[in-house]
């Protein structure tokens, strides 16, 4: 053997070593599209960056969330990403995120996902053994509606409206409108829309294309402009079956990549064509206004929505726009 050959010997035997000595970690991947879908497409570099943390991570997707999340459940993965209606009852402080009305500009949001890295803060995301390790927000949800006279919260009487996966804050806001709630999964949401079967779905912009709404839009439909809050996909883990930093380091990660974020967010919405978009009137808007802060409070009552996170949102909301007349009055 020459003294070339004996070299690279040793260095394929430092790799194999160091690969070796690499922590095995699984994540149950919610992506409605599977193993090329957004989220495993945003997470690519995710293997790359948890080298240098010393862990191998393989990123298994699912297309049913339920799944994914009862997968992790019974210990198959170490962690999992999904919906926080899903994700909020491991960890309800990093849950009340996306409460309705608690994010409302790109700037709220840029300042609530810099807060989570703060190390104060990360000592909210824990519960027991579950650490919320990664907030991901994928734009604002909107309310699709399959007539455009559907846009006044008189005309959201006796509709159908979409509950999916028994989100609390869509089943409130369908009661105090005098809505019917309609019982939907991740996997039947956009048929029972595209079919007719739902009049009105909240759903966020990405939603468009990747579930294709514009078959239940049709030539009548339309998307009701008020943001109604910030949809999230969150990344939770065992606490215990990873480094005391991985929680920290993930979070760091994910604002990192914020402006990759608002990206995919805005290039969704100016793929819908601008036909659709409905101006919401002043009286609308302020009616979802009123509506948004009773559901809030409603579930922090019941223990839903975390009071210390609905209490942050407020101080960001109101940094942003002290003039807010819910400023006066602390959640």
């Amino acid at each position: 053997m020459t003294i070339r050959q004996l070299a690279l010997s040793f260095v394929l035997l430092a790799v194999s070593a160091s690969t070796f000595a690499l922590e095995k970690k699984t994540f149950c991947m919610y992506d409605p599209v599977g193993k090329s879908g957004p989220a495993m497409t945003f997470f690519s570099d995710l293997k790359a960056k948890g080298i240098g943390w010393g862990l191998d991570i393989e990123l298994k997707p699912y297309t049913d969330e339920k799944v994914a999340s009862n997968d992790f459940k019974a210990g198959v993965c170490d962690g999992t990403f999904l919906t926080s209606i899903l994700s909020g009852p491991y960890v309800p402080f990093g849950g009340t995120m996306d409460a309705i009305g608690g994010i409302t500009t790109e700037k709220q949001l840029s300042v609530v996902l810099k807060a989570l890295t703060n190390p104060k803060v990360g000592k909210l995301l824990t519960n027991g053994n579950y650490e919320m390790v990664g907030t991901l927000p994928i734009g604002s949800v909107y309310l699709f509606v399959n007539d455009r006279n559907i846009d006044t919260v008189e005309e959201f009487s006796g509709k159908k409206v979409s509950i999916l996966n028994e989100d609390p804050q869509s089943l409130k806001l369908a009661n105090m409108v005098g809505a019917s709630p309609v019982g939907t999964s991740l996997t039947t949401f956009s048929g029972q829309f595209n079919n007719g079967n739902i009049d009105i779905l909240p759903m966020v912009a990405l939603g468009y294309n990747v579930f294709e709404l514009y078959h239940g839009l049709g030539e009548k439909g339309g998307i009701i402009d008020e943001k109604l809050l910030y949809g999230m996909m969150q990344m939770i883990t065992y606490k215990d079956h990873f480094p005391a930093d991985f929680g920290q380091n993930m979070r760091e990660y994910i604002l990192s990549r914020l402006p990759d974020i608002h990206r995919l967010v805005k290039t969704a919405e100016e793929e819908i064509p601008k036909k659709y978009w409905i101006k919401t009137d002043d009286k609308t808007r302020n009616e979802l206004l009123k509506f948004k802060r009773e559901i809030r409070l409603a579930l922090k009552a019941e223990g839903v929505h975390h009071p210390k996170a609905l209490k942050m949102l407020w101080k960001i909301r109101c940094s942003t726009d002290p003039t807010n007349s819910e400023c006066g009055t602390p959640e």
